[in-house]
């Protein structure tokens, strides 16, 4: 399991770190929209199988999830949140006729609504931080501090973890592999940033190395809480040794707006030149 972990994300690393990198200087930053925008359709498509019987409902959901992002992503920072709203609007529309049970089309419409907000919604946010000054090394700060969370957390889990963190929603994970994947996102964050950020002080970075580090754990948990739910043990099987893309991503996307604030936050206050 682990070398298959190792090879896939030895494919994807060096795509998602080239088109960040072509996407610097091009209009909306084109590449790394339109590969967030395949990301956006699977993550979707593996999370609406989970609960979703009906082709027609997994279509329309993955239809919203992508618009979603998309909307978020690409219009100004005012027309954003009301895009968001319509493509929540248009999940209850799209649940609303028909004569199914209503409490079945509430778990639908339900469904439908947390699933385009928690990918489109989420994922948007880095196309977002993208634009921002320096945004295409904010954004490899994020997702490879995601990752580095996510490897420290598992080694250090594998050799001194002993209580358990969530087991009723994660029986593997424990609290020192947790505090091992902390400590392993604030040193990639710092690390990162002392060569491309070096405008920015350490200690800023340090904290947004930690909150995205937290939040790409919280959002590891609740994807596995959505599993559990579900009954399956991994969202899909596109990914080898991963599972699914929503195995792959579910930190990275809970990370994405705590990171795009950040970002923001230090060309704001002009702590970053």
């Amino acid at each position: 399991m682990l070398w298959k972990r190792i090879a896939t994300a030895a494919v994807l690393i060096p795509l998602l770190v080239a088109s960040i990198l072509l996407s610097v200087g091009r209009p909306g930053g084109w590449p790394f929209l339109l590969l967030c925008a395949v990301a956006a359709a699977l993550c979707a498509d593996e999370g609406f199988r989970m609960f979703l019987h009906g082709a027609g409902d997994r279509v329309s959901g993955v239809a919203l999830a992508v618009l979603a992002y998309l909307s978020t992503a690409l219009l100004p920072g005012s027309f954003a949140v009301p895009a968001l709203l319509v493509c929540v609007l248009l999940s209850v529309f799209h649940v609303l006729p028909g004569a199914a049970d209503p409490v079945e089309k509430a778990r639908r419409v339900a469904t439908l609504s947390l699933g385009t907000i928690y990918v489109g919604g989420l994922l948007s946010t880095y196309p977002r931080t993208l634009l921002l000054p320096r945004g295409e090394h904010w954004v490899l700060l994020g997702i490879l501090a995601v990752a580095a969370g996510d490897t420290f957390a598992y080694f250090t889990g594998r050799a001194i973890g002993r209580r358990k963190l969530a087991p009723a929603v994660s029986p593997n994970k424990t609290v020192e592999g947790a505090v091992g994947g902390l400590l392993g996102s604030v040193a990639f964050s710092v690390l990162y940033a002392h060569g491309f950020l070096p405008f920015v002080p350490a200690v800023y970075v340090a904290a947004a190395g930690a909150a995205v580090g937290i939040s790409g754990q919280a959002g590891d948990l609740f994807e596995s809480l959505i599993k559990r739910a579900a009954g399956v043990k991994d969202s899909g099987t596109i990914l080898p040794g991963h599972g699914g893309m929503l195995d792959r991503a579910d930190g990275i996307l809970a990370a994405g707006p705590v990171l795009y604030l950040f970002a923001a936050l230090s060309s704001h206050v002009g702590v970053a030149a």
